[in-house]
């Protein structure tokens, strides 16, 4: 059954380029223009998650894994695009890594072909493309991973933005999101409602939104293949700062995070779904954690701290 929709048309806050990480209100414009929100009437189930296969590889995400709302634009004729952008700080745990995949949640909002745009730019816009291609959308409820046609090297000076475009202006809700209202990053809700032109969505009133796009970087592009698995724990936000939340279904659990040399810098035992973790007087760069159930290691994963 379709989920019902909710409209919000709310007002476009122009801003010069530059300040579009500023946090600002929303005002009334005399010719308003539409940026919806259609909200399902169910959500928040677990997703199915691309698995890291490798220990010198990672998906790179914002979003906690749970899928809540779609944003969409629709005024006239104008196709709708969405991006997340990972900042220099992130990417300095993966130089000399290649992007290789991408992958994206769909659902039944995703009625067309989509177009992929992988670029370098700055900490406001996309500036050199770097691989593009079309991209077919599906009806799953889920994260569908898609291979790279060009691959593209990680240049850790600047920001990696993965980008998708409508080819053509719908009546629907393209862009799948999480909500995270304890600490969103404004690099997972860039949209782009003119040409040439990308907004925090914030300015439309979503600040909590987290685009659900994911990146797979590996330091072994011609050797590693990744697929779906249904991995029932996630870490987020990843990358994050000084909270990491974990969220897992597995039973008789507990938590163990180690950094770089492999020192435990972290156990405990996991008695409700989500574990929040101060990691403020951590060290910034990459962590890796591990998920015991029932004495046996059940799962694992990497955290970035920038």
């Amino acid at each position: 059954m379709k989920a019902t929709r909710i409209y919000t048309l709310l007002a476009l806050l122009l801003m010069a380029g530059g300040v579009a990480m500023q946090a600002q209100e929303p005002v009334t414009n005399a010719n308003p223009t539409g940026l919806f929100e259609s909200r399902k009437a169910q959500h928040g189930n677990p997703i199915q998650q691309p698995s890291i296969v490798s220990e010198t590889s990672a998906w790179l995400h914002y979003d906690d894994g749970i899928f809540n709302t779609n944003l969409g634009y629709i005024p006239e004729n104008i196709p709708f695009s969405w991006a997340v952008a990972f900042a220099p700080a992130l990417l300095q745990s993966y130089e000399g890594y290649t992007l290789t995949k991408v992958a994206l949640y769909e659902n039944e909002y995703n009625t067309g072909d989509l177009l992929l745009s992988v670029y370098y730019g700055n900490s406001y816009m996309p500036l050199t493309l770097m691989s593009q291609q079309t991209v077919a959308t599906w009806d799953i409820d889920n994260l569908y991973d898609m291979d790279l046609e060009q691959q593209v090297d990680i240049d850790t000076t600047q920001y990696l933005w993965i980008v998708f475009s409508e080819l053509t202006a719908t009546e629907t809700f393209s862009a799948a999101c999480s909500w995270n209202e304890t600490d969103p990053n404004p690099n997972a809700r860039w949209v782009q409602t003119q040409e040439n032109k990308w907004e925090d969505a914030e300015i439309y009133g979503f600040p909590y939104i987290q685009f659900m796009i994911w990146a797979y970087v590996t330091d072994d592009p011609l050797g590693v293949e990744t697929q779906l698995t249904s991995m029932r724990s996630s870490v987020y936000p990843n990358p994050g700062s000084n909270l990491l939340n974990i969220r897992t279904t597995l039973q008789n659990a507990r938590v163990e995070i180690y950094d770089l040399t492999g020192r435990q810098i972290y156990n405990q035992e996991i008695t409700e779904n989500i574990t929040s973790i101060n990691a403020d007087g951590w060290l910034s760069g990459m962590y890796f954690w591990k998920i015991i159930s029932n004495n046996k290691e059940a799962e694992n994963g990497k955290w970035i701290k920038q």
